[in-house]
């Protein structure tokens, strides 16, 4: 007899029906109504529980393996490859691995059974939602989230142990991700990052960040937020590109998100395929993962418009995305800037006068260029303090011979020399000038 604790529910409810057909409390008919089968069946099933019990009514397969089970011996090999390659993946990203580089075709959940069973793997409990989520924008470019996230992405194997931080961002609409490897999240290499981008996909219009000092002045002592903007904010706004400034992480979670995901995800790719540097890192992000992150997981938007704008030549993305700082320029056309010296030469493309306020601009490529007035100034750096010139000249103009600087004398007919002081006690006005005539 087969333990009534092995039966199910929809197998104890159909003996007992059985069972009252076999005593005659009830029809053949009504026990058909009852469980919703034929009479034929019940006559069957009557048959077999006279003969068998309870335990004829059991599926026949109950106890017996699958035809289309997996064989043992895959399922032997498939953990141990998890157990020595694999041993701190997911399931998930264990199925996927299995497949693509040892050839082993299983399932997600078998091989979640198999790791839980072998000890590998809990499972998670999701945190309750307690957040409203934010409607995705339309369009792909319509916004940009963006975050920086600096760890230990290559697990030691840099130079000196040390971590690299990945720059990424990823689209409102569509989820298309798009990141790199850059030394830290600070002004420089967050402009190489979106140079990188606007060069590859135009720009968008939105870009939402969070509140680090790469992006927003934070001092409490700022009196005016509008007029204090970082290196970062005025080139966006003179790229015409709008920042939007995050008051919380879940504000832009689906950045935070990634970041837990590539965290998983990517530090295990770099280490199965032997990376130990940035640049190379950089090169299967661009080349291997991202292609195939984002085939995977981006989706698709509510609409099929690409509000990207394409770069036009007035956006002068090295001029754009510098770090700029001004100067005023000295009495000899010096300026001095970060301990050194820079020498206007003779000829400039416009006039230049002391005492003029110049934007210096420090590109990424590591230059230096003098703007004044939309012109770059030329220039040479000393290699010591300049010496001072007696009679520097007037101004610097396009002209080769620049005119010097001499002193003037007003003319004997000058309306100053006409003038004369008067005595104090003749006027109320001390000093009072008039004319040099007779008083009568």
């Amino acid at each position: 007899m087969t333990d009534v604790h092995n039966l199910s529910s929809k197998e104890l409810r159909k003996a007992e029906v059985l069972q009252r057909v076999v005593n005659k409390t009830i029809s053949q008919k009504d026990a058909a109504q009852t469980l919703g089968i034929t009479e034929r069946q019940v006559r069957r099933l009557v048959a077999i529980y006279r003969d068998q019990g309870t335990a004829g009514l059991a599926h026949k397969t109950r106890g017996h393996p699958s035809h289309n089970s997996l064989v043992q011996t895959v399922k032997d090999q498939a953990i141990e490859l998890v157990k020595t390659k694999y041993s701190d993946f997911g399931p998930t990203l264990a199925t996927e691995k299995l497949l693509e580089r040892d050839g082993i075709k299983i399932g997600t959940e078998t091989i979640r059974q198999l790791m839980i069973k072998e000890g590998l793997w809990q499972h998670k409990k999701r945190k309750p939602v307690h957040r409203a989520r934010r409607e995705r924008r339309a369009c792909y470019g319509d916004m940009e989230q963006f975050d920086g996230c600096r760890h230990d992405w290559i697990e030691g194997r840099l130079a000196n142990g040390a971590w690299a931080t990945l720059l990424a961002s990823r689209d409102d609409a569509n989820n298309m991700v798009y990141a790199r490897f850059l030394g830290y999240e600070g002004t420089r290499p967050v402009m190489t990052f979106w140079w990188q981008y606007f060069k590859e996909f135009g720009k968008p219009l939105n870009i939402y960040l969070d509140r680090h000092s790469t992006y927003k002045i934070n001092s409490k002592n700022a009196l005016d937020d509008d007029a204090m903007l970082t290196q970062f904010e005025r080139a966006m706004e003179e790229l015409s590109v709008e920042v939007i400034h995050a008051n919380s992480p879940q504000a832009k979670g689906r950045i935070e998100n990634l970041f837990g995901t590539l965290q998983d995800r990517l530090v295990k790719e770099l280490r199965l395929e032997q990376i130990n540097n940035v640049a190379a890192a950089n090169i299967f992000l661009r080349d291997v993962f991202l292609p195939a992150f984002n085939t995977r997981f981006c989706v698709v938007p509510r609409s099929e418009n690409n509000v990207h704008t394409p770069l036009t030549k007035t956006d002068n993305l090295p001029a754009r995305l510098s770090v700029q700082h001004e100067r005023y320029i000295n009495q000899d056309f010096t300026i001095r800037f970060h301990n050194d010296w820079l020498q206007l030469t003779k000829v400039q493309p416009t006039l230049v006068l002391p005492g003029s306020k110049v934007t210096i601009e420090e590109r990424l490529d590591e230059t230096l260029h003098l703007r004044l007035n939309n012109h770059y100034l030329n220039y040479t750096k000393l290699t010591a303090k300049p010496v001072v010139i007696s009679k520097p000249p007037i101004a610097l103009t396009s002209n080769p011979n620049p005119i010097p600087r001499t002193p003037t004398k007003p003319a004997a007919n000058h309306p100053w020399r006409k003038f004369q002081l008067l005595p104090y006690n003749i006027t109320n006005r001390p000093n009072q000038r008039i004319p040099s005539r007779k008083i009568t």
